[in-house]
């Protein structure tokens, strides 16, 4: 009986899975053992604390979509994945969106729903990041921080999708004529906030939201903005949580606001931004979620493996069969290539991104030089919400990011979305075939991969949507036009 070696990559070092790394260890060989650091944490997460809960967990979804694991979020805070991307100078780990992504490949390869809980709050808390928004990193993010130190995790959420405007939100040519129901009113003192998200990840359970909305409903992309509301805001509150097919242990629930009062420094950003932020933060998460997918993907592949090495056909293992041989062949390879288009997209933002910001030496003293207690004051508020602090971040981000640098994370975080996303659903269901209609526990593993994995080509954009998206940042210089 052939010995065949053991293809489970949770076993695999960074090196083997990525062979990038091996050749950056030489040259930047602390960013490499940060990641190898964060992928061990991740495995160790996985298969300590989700592994054994996965199923459980969405069973329990199914009897009430408003389940949620609290227990099992709190036994993350030693890993803090929470408060892995917010700066180290309110207390976080300073990771970027290399790291995030190679954690959610491992967590997902485990339980793609209990993974989308800490990549739909990796994408709630990117608008303060990719804003520069100081004023919210000694508040909310460092609050964020404290939560995962004291074992208290602090949730934030995104909500852009309406009931009526999905992926057209996320893309200015189609947001000119989406129809949206979620304005923004300018009112003494801040805003006042109207209208309905829907389908919102960790909507029902986040402490934290960022809401996107414009302050005028007719001029959409000259006035979208982006705001911070907070659990328990008056006008705000939870609709229906959906009874979804997959990734049940992430709540997506409906947001409610009814004349909810924003503060006016519970902005984030400068009005009008949102379209901007938009785009940059969905060119930094797109990649993490082609992560997501290649995660679903190998989760599949990797219990179509174990059963064809357990399971016996015509006196052989399954696994000896050739043409079970071809459709694993055929797997390692897709999921392969998934994996090193979302370390494009994830390296290209890192290093040629809005992440170079935080690098400059004025960012550094604002988060370093200045003493936290300084930094809270109303005076150090005025400064850094004021016009002239504003225009130098514009002033930095034209400066230090070349706009074809733009285009490309663009182009390459839809190729990784689309190409992981596309590939997860095939894997799952060619896993499937493999395990036939036999009840076992890697069936019922299986099954639930599977409907974990139609999500990841429907958010953060269709897939539709990104192909459009690679499209227009291929090969249409003014991304302007209508296409």
């Amino acid at each position: 009986m052939t010995d065949y070696l053991d293809t489970e990559i949770s076993k695999r070092s960074l090196g083997e899975m990525a062979p990038r790394m091996k050749i950056f260890s030489s040259v930047l060989p602390k960013l490499v053992q940060e990641l190898e650091l964060w992928q061990r944490k991740a495995r160790e997460y996985g298969e300590r604390h989700a592994r054994p809960r996965a199923l459980d967990i969405d069973r329990m979804c199914r009897q009430d979509a408003r389940y949620f694991d609290w227990d099992l979020v709190k036994q993350s805070a030693p890993y803090a994945f929470l408060s892995m991307l917010v700066p180290k100078g309110v207390g976080g780990g300073g990771q970027m969106a290399t790291a995030m992504a190679i954690v959610m490949e491992e967590l997902c390869s485990v339980c793609p729903g209990i993974a989308n809980i800490f990549g739909a709050h990796a994408l709630g808390i990117s608008g303060i990041l990719l804003g520069m928004d100081f004023y919210h990193f000694d508040r909310a993010l460092a609050d964020v921080a404290r939560g995962d130190k004291r074992g208290d995790p602090v949730l934030f959420a995104a909500a852009i999708t309406e009931p009526e405007a999905g992926s057209d939100e996320e893309d200015a040519g189609f947001l000119r004529k989406a129809r949206l129901v979620t304005e923004a009113k300018p009112a003494p003192g801040g805003y006042l906030l109207n209208g309905r998200k829907v389908f919102i990840s960790n909507g029902s359970v986040a402490t934290y939201t960022t809401v996107i909305a414009p302050l005028d409903k007719t001029r959409p992309v000259e006035t979208q903005s982006a705001f911070l509301v907070k659990q328990g805001d008056a006008g705000f509150s939870v609709g229906r949580v959906e009874d979804k097919m997959g990734m049940k242990a992430c709540p997506a629930a409906e947001l409610v606001f009814e004349d909810c009062f924003v503060p006016r420094h519970n902005l984030i950003g400068r009005e009008g931004e949102g379209v901007r932020f938009t785009e940059i933060a969905l060119g930094a998460s797109r990649g993490p979620v082609g992560a997501i997918a290649t995660g679903t993907a190998r989760g599949a592949f990797e219990r179509a493996v174990a059963f064809a090495k357990e399971k016996k056909s015509g006196g052989r293992r399954l696994i000896e069969h050739q043409w079970v041989q071809i459709k694993l062949a055929d797997m390692a390879r897709k999921i392969h290539l998934a994996r090193q288009a979302y370390l494009d997209s994830c390296m290209t933002f890192d290093f040629l991104g809005v992440p170079k910001l935080m690098k400059l030496p004025s960012s550094k003293l604002l988060l370093d030089g200045i003493p936290r207690s300084l930094r809270l004051t109303a005076l150090f508020e005025k400064a850094i919400r004021s016009e002239r602090a504003s225009r130098a971040v514009m002033g930095n981000l034209e400066k230090h990011v070349d706009p074809e640098d733009l285009r490309h994370i663009q182009q390459y975080s839809s190729i990784a979305k689309v190409s992981g996303s596309d590939i997860a659903v095939e894997i799952a269901y060619e896993a499937l075939q493999i395990a036939g209609l036999e009840s076992s526990l890697r069936r019922n593993e299986l099954e639930k991969i599977y409907r974990d994995a139609k999500l990841t080509q429907i958010y953060e954009g269709t897939n539709q949507l990104n192909r459009h998206n690679i499209f227009i940042n291929t090969f249409v210089r003014d991304k302007n036009r209508d296409c």
